[in-house]
């Protein structure tokens, strides 16, 4: 089991380096793992990843890759020289597949995390699950998806899978652009490996306190 501080993910969300190493050091060593999605890989590129790894950050790189599969194994096999933990794709099971063989090849731990449906839209299980189920047989090691829908994925695909949950938001925090939304510990007790917090951290009065709050969910629901 991974310990809290590897559990909650916190979400850069931010447009360049020197805001995202900003709460990078305001958080403290109390969090570990840290989401790089588009806007901010794309501004900052290579040398922000090599700078979090410098600090000793594990870091989820949330690119959602997708491309003919020739495409998606070649772009895989240049992620997987960073140094990342978690790589989405948001793709089909040829792609999934040779992205698979890409790290097999490569020699790499990093973990392919494919998308489901995203926690903006609106959908139902049976949609969720046969996302799971291509993802899971062509080879992904886990998956984004609701916490709606994470217990009974738990239960459809066992304890092995990874389960990233993001749209998570405490109690009585906005919900903004997420529709399908639960709380830290409600994600934590259906069974996700990890939960991505964004704004209700960065946007905090205090960002440390509100990061290690969470934390005190994850805690009291593992211990």
């Amino acid at each position: 089991m991974l310990p809290a501080s590897e559990k909650l993910i916190v979400a850069l969300d931010v447009p360049d380096a020197a805001t995202a190493l900003g709460y990078v050091q305001a958080i403290g060593e109390s969090v570990n793992f840290y989401k790089v999605g588009m806007q901010l890989y794309f501004a900052e590129g290579n040398a922000l990843i090599a700078e979090l790894l410098k600090r000793k950050k594990k870091i989820f790189l949330d690119l959602k890759i997708n491309d003919i599969p020739e495409t998606v194994g070649k772009a895989v096999a240049s992620v997987s020289k960073l140094g990342v933990d978690y790589l989405t794709l948001f793709t089909q099971p040829p792609q999934i597949n040779a992205a698979r063989e890409t790290l097999k090849a490569c020699g790499s731990s990093m973990k392919l995390l494919n998308v489901t449906v995203l926690t903006s839209d609106a959908s139902d299980f049976a949609a969720v699950n046969a996302r799971a189920k291509l993802s899971l047989e062509a080879g992904a090691h886990g998956l984004i998806c609701s916490g709606m829908e994470t217990a009974e994925l738990r239960r459809h695909y066992g304890d092995e899978a990874i389960l990233v949950n993001p749209g998570i938001r405490p109690g009585g925090a906005a919900s903004h652009d997420q529709k399908r939304v639960v709380t830290p510990r409600m994600a934590i007790e259906a069974g996700a490996t990890n939960i991505v917090v964004g704004r209700p951290i960065t946007e905090a009065p205090d960002a440390a306190q509100a990061a290690q709050a969470i934390l005190r969910e994850i805690y009291s629901v593992q211990s």
